[in-house]
Parts: structure tokens; C-alpha cells; sequence
């Protein structure tokens, strides 16, 4: 779980470094450089040409690397942009996808366990849509008004806050989002009606409350200490990829 989280940390870590701290490195990359004198008639060096050996490696490895700098900069801008304009709408359409894809990749793993090649080329499209909508109606909305929430309340960064903030999350929006995804269940297999649903809640809840506890308060402590709170719902999204 550890690994994960540190992998999962990557992208919209990567996303806000690449916004806030190279947003134009690659525009210092230049195939020239002046020396003895510069701009007063100086001799100009061509790097191409200058550089050999383990030099003409780097100069490769900058040459490959600046496009990927100028396009992550260009979408952690463009994300950027939309969580201050338009931040429930934009982390409604990020959970909706995330959702989707990660019950689009669930749905080929289980199938292939059942080595059908008929089974893993079917796409249960009702039980994708199902988690479309979870992500974009609920867990957007959801994460939006828990985050500024919670950080409105507790605004500290102390070690005690984050723990404070990590076990609220724990008791409270967490189950909340699995009650959610039961109903969800349900409603799939057209068996929801209040009575199952607190049945459901019921007999499966602590099981899943228990199975989780070696996850995410991992998630949560990384989240409320690492993360720009704005950042924080793309983040638990990632991580929900796998869970």
C-alpha cells in the first residue's frame, strides 16, 4: 500500500510541481550559448556541435524531455485553470473518469481470471455508467464541499491536525462514500429498496470499513500533509484506481 500511494503520488504531484515550479524551464533550452564576450561580438559555441561523448547524451535526453515539460505544463495549467474556475465541475468530470476507468480495467481483470477470451472482449456497460455517474454525481460534489470543509475547520498543518483531519475522514466521509456505493450495487442488480440498502450497510460496512484501514488512512495522512488542498480529490482519485 505504501508503494502505491508513492506511485499514485506521482501524477498530480507531478501535475502542480509542473504548474507552480518549470511552468517555462523548457523555454531556457536554447541550441546555443555565448561565450568570451557574448552579445559584444563574442564567439558563438554550437552545442550540437561542441558536445560529445556522455555530453551528447544529455543533450539527447534535453531534447526528448522539453516537449514532454512544455506539454505537462501546458495541461497542469490547463487543470490548473479549471479547479479555480470551475472547481466542483472539474473534479465531477476527473472522479467520473478515474470511476469509469477503474471499473472498466476491474471488469478485464476479473474476466480474464476466468480465462474466457468471450468474457474479457464484454464490457458490463450498465456497471460502468453506474460508476460514471457515482464519480461525477457524488464523489466530485462530495470531495469538493469534505476538503474545503475540513480544512476550513482545521486549518493547521501540525501532525495533530493531520491526524485529527485523517481520522474525521475515516469516521465519517469515507463510510459515507462506501454507503453510496452500495446503493450503487443495488440499484444494479435492481434490488435496492431502503430495507437492503440498511441491511447492506448493516452486514457489510465494518468489513469494508476494517478491510480498508490499511489504506487509506495512508491516503489521508499524505493527502492533508502533502498536498495542496485543491489537488487533494485528484489524488484520492488515483489512489481509488486500484482500491
Amino acid at each position: 500500500s505504501f508503494l502505491f500511494i508513492l506511485l499514485s503520488l506521482w501524477c498530480p504531484a507531478l501535475a502542480f510541481s509542473v504548474h507552480s515550479n518549470i511552468q517555462c524551464r523548457s523555454n531556457y533550452i536554447r541550441d546555443k550559448v555565448l561565450v568570451r564576450g557574448g552579445d559584444d561580438g563574442g564567439e558563438s559555441i554550437d552545442i550540437s556541435e561542441s558536445i560529445e561523448g556522455p555530453g551528447e547524451d544529455r543533450r539527447n535526453a534535453f531534447s526528448v524531455n522539453a516537449p514532454t515539460l512544455s506539454y505537462l505544463s501546458s495541461l497542469g495549467s490547463f487543470y490548473a485553470k479549471w479547479l479555480e474556475k470551475r472547481p466542483i465541475m472539474t473534479k465531477s468530470i476527473t472522479a467520473a473518469f478515474i470511476f469509469g476507468l477503474s471499473d472498466f480495467i476491474a471488469q478485464k481483470l476479473e474476466a480474464s481470471s476466468t480465462n474466457s477470451d468471450e468474457d474479457v472482449k464484454s464490457t458490463n456497460l450498465k456497471r460502468l455508467m453506474a460508476s460514471v455517474i457515482v464519480g461525477f454525481a457524488y464523489f466530485g460534489p462530495a470531495a469538493h464541499a469534505w476538503y474545503s470543509m475540513i480544512f476550513r475547520v482545521l486549518p493547521a498543518t501540525t501532525l495533530f491536525s493531520t491526524l485529527q483531519k485523517a481520522a474525521l475522514g475515516q469516521l465519517f466521509f469515507g463510510p459515507s462514500f462506501t454507503c453510496i456505493f452500495f446503493a450503487s450495487a443495488l440499484l444494479q442488480s435492481g434490488t435496492f429498496s431502503i430495507r437492503n440498502w440498511a441491511a447492506k450497510i448493516r452486514n457489510d460496512l465494518p468489513g469494508a470499513w476494517v478491510a480498508g484501514a490499511g489504506f487509506w488512512p495512508l491516503v489521508d495522512l499524505v493527502s492533508y500533509s502533502m498536498i495542496a488542498p485543491q489537488w487533494i480529490p485528484l489524488f484520492v482519485n488515483v489512489c481509488s484506481l486500484v482500491w
